[in-house]
């Protein structure tokens, strides 16, 4: 049923606000209303910043009068963090520290007091603390501020110290971390919706969730009828209230339209063995969303095809449960808002899923500090489809209202706007190069603070043209080195991915570019040799002859040298790489990684000032506290409700894994 209407129980929560990013020429005003917010801790701990090119305008609004503490850290824990802690004494006078945490609690103040006050005040029942700061201080004991997924940690107490040495131990409740990423580059605003938009929704009913640790429950649905072709503008996630701790991911996949008609709005297990048949038809991706995530909007100049022929009918939810207490009773009706408008826009959008491929043949060694995976995707065959899915082999038409840049002049050109980068828990930074006539050429996507728990769609800094011939390559590095056994990839989160998810237009005919090495050259250095068919059962040694190769991973003596020789190994060996595509699956072996540039030097660092204006340098004479009547909430904070752009595809649908590994790969 279409739907104006958004529920009493949409969510509210919001991670991050994507707009436009500060204007790098235009100078940054530290007294100026701030671009971004986030909670860090709901009703208590709400901080917002804006940026340009040189530096960063921070605020926190705390539900204290005593000290707040907000902090940059690599891993979310305080040791070795970047901090910066200030508060108004009994006398109305303020304080601004500028320190790092040595060992687990120990702050330090730093010789170089980078930190530059701008306001700190309290009332009856909060504290007001805005600062600014250079990005890059030149100081070894601050963090550069980058593009990197980054963990804000903050920490408060209810009373004020008695001097800097003072600031005491916080305790477990009144601290804590988030993942952000400080600078962003978004969208200009959250699109308006047209007036003749409508909407319909994908949600659970009332769904028990199971008291597993994590569990997959899938459910097969008709998509409403349309009397002609809409276009998809923006998805939007409704999480049941409460239930946010529980509800990781929701994707939903587009079926054939021969669907047992029983199966229909039955939830089953996904990737179970009696999963009804019906659900392994459904495997090109339609919408998702994720933790860490809000709104996604499509970019005005394209929108996702529905109502059209070819257009899908079914889909097939599927919602991730995160579980580890594995409490029971908990029933959930989320899911995704999807908003549809039949005013066309000039181009179908399309989502292409790169990588290697999710298979046991990937794997991680334990104990590893870092290990690098590769993926590969030659993008020869690339083709852009029409409405009726037939590829087009000509010159693109220049459709009318796309401004220059904008437009595509070739089949098989994509223009790709933002992109999602995806492991799972041991995943710590993933990029996707671009290459060109064997040389990179740019990045699709980057994190190098990459953390599981705060994945959202990411807006590329402008569009970038991937043409027919270019290779796209996913590089993930992994930490293992608090694991004893193996991990290979799959789809719990126990395992391991390696993929990143190009959000592009106009649509091509290719949804997946998937790649994995030949385990026949990557073998000896795991100490083997095996046969050149899956599952690669062991040749040599004759103590495991017979073994498929990945039965017997954890028979390897994972040394340093051992686990640097299998890197390389993975990383010289030829791949196999799988398009799926409008007609099957098309095979593209001796695929190579081509090399890897090291990563560019950082420039020789000359710190910038950050500037602040003469009425709010800081001072540390007493001022005269606000005068407010008790319980007074004049500094509370408010909450900027602009959502992230979000699209999450995680997994790799049954029916791709069964085609794409076990057949016979080619040797």
């Amino acid at each position: 049923m279409l739907s104006h209407d958004l529920p009493a129980r949409m969510t509210t929560m919001v991670v991050m606000v994507v707009m436009m990013a500060v204007g790098v020429s235009c100078a940054l005003d530290p007294d100026a209303d701030l671009t971004f917010s986030t909670e860090l801790s709901p009703d208590k701990f709400h901080v917002s910043w804006a940026f340009d090119s040189d530096q960063i305008v921070l605020e926190a609004r705390v539900r204290t009068r005593g000290w707040v503490g907000l902090g940059l850290s690599s891993t979310g824990m305080m040791a070795g963090s970047d901090v910066v802690v200030g508060w108004v004494d009994s006398a109305a006078a303020t304080h601004l520290v500028d320190a790092h945490i040595e060992g687990e609690r120990s702050l330090v103040r730093d010789a170089s007091q980078d930190y530059k006050l701008v306001r700190l005040s309290e009332n009856g029942t909060h504290t007001v603390m805005r600062v600014v700061r250079a990005l890059r201080t030149c100081d070894a004991n601050d963090r550069d501020i980058t593009e990197d997924t980054v963990r804000l940690i903050w920490a408060y107490s209810v009373d004020d110290p008695a001097s800097e040495a003072q600031i005491l131990y916080h305790g477990a409740a009144t601290r804590g971390s988030k993942s952000v990423q400080l600078l962003s580059h978004g969208s200009a605003t959250e699109q308006p919706l047209p007036p003749d938009h409508d909407s319909f929704n994908l949600t659970f009913d009332k769904y028990p969730i199971p008291g597993a640790s994590t569990f997959y429950a899938c459910k097969l649905v008709s998509l409403p009828k349309f009397s002609k072709k809409n276009h998809l503008i923006k998805v939007q996630p409704i999480v049941q209230v409460g239930n946010e701790a529980f509800v990781h991911h929701i994707l939903v996949y587009v079926c054939l339209d021969n669907v047992n008609a029983s199966h229909v709005g039955v939830t089953h297990q996904c990737y179970h063995p009696n999963m009804p048949d019906s659900f392994s038809t459904c495997t090109s991706v339609l919408a998702a969303w994720a933790i860490g995530g809000g709104t996604f909007d499509y970019p005005p100049e394209a929108g996702y095809s529905l109502g059209a022929q070819g257009d899908p009918k079914m889909v097939l939810i599927e919602m991730h449960y995160d579980n580890p207490g594995q409490v029971l009773d908990v029933i959930d009706s989320s899911g995704l808002r999807f908003y549809v408008t039949p005013q066309l826009r000039a181009y179908d959008a399309g989502v292409l899923q790169a990588g290697v491929g999710v298979n046991n043949l990937h794997f991680v060694p334990p104990g590893a500090s870092s290990y690098t995976s590769y993926g590969v995707c030659p993008t020869q065959g690339f083709a852009t489809v029409d409405h009726n899915g037939t590829s087009l082999r000509d010159a693109m038409p220049r459709p009318r209202g796309v401004a220059l840049g904008r437009e595509v002049t070739q089949s098989g050109e994509m223009k790709v706007f933002a992109s999602l980068l995806h492991a799972h828990l041991l995943g710590k930074a993933i990029q996707l190069r671009h290459y060109r006539a064997g040389k990179q050429i740019g990045e699709l996507g980057r994190d190098m603070g990459y953390d599981f728990n705060f994945q959202e769609t990411r807006y590329l800094t402008k569009l970038v043209s991937v043409m027919p011939g270019d290779f796209i390559i996913t590089e993930c590095l992994y930490n293992s080195k608090d694991k004893a056994t193996t991990t290979t990839g799959g789809l719990s989160t126990q395992e391991e991915m390696c993929l990143g998810f190009l959000h592009y237009y106009p649509k091509v005919n290719v949804s997946q570019c998937l790649s994995v090495y030949n385990m026949t050259e990557l073998a000896p250095a795991l100490g083997y040799t095996v046969m050149p068919d899956y599952p690669h059962t062991v040749i040599t040694p004759e103590v495991d002859k017979g073994e498929p190769i990945f039965a017997v991973y954890d028979n390897v003596n994972w040394t340093e040298q051992t686990i640097r020789s299998v890197e390389k190994a993975a990383r010289m060996a030829n791949h196999y790489a799988v398009h799926r595509d409008t007609n099957g699956y098309q095979y593209f072996p001796w695929q190579r990684i081509p090399e890897i540039p090291a990563d560019p030097e950082a420039p020789p660092c000359n710190p910038t000032q950050p500037t602040t204006t003469p009425a709010t340098k800081p001072t540390t004479k007493p001022t005269t506290k606000p005068t407010t009547k008790s319980g007074d909430k004049g500094a509370a904070p408010s909450v900027h409700p602009h959502g992230t752009w979000l699209h999450l595809l995680l997994t790799l649908p049954i029916a791709t894994l069964a085609l794409l590994f076990a057949e016979p790969l080619l040797a």
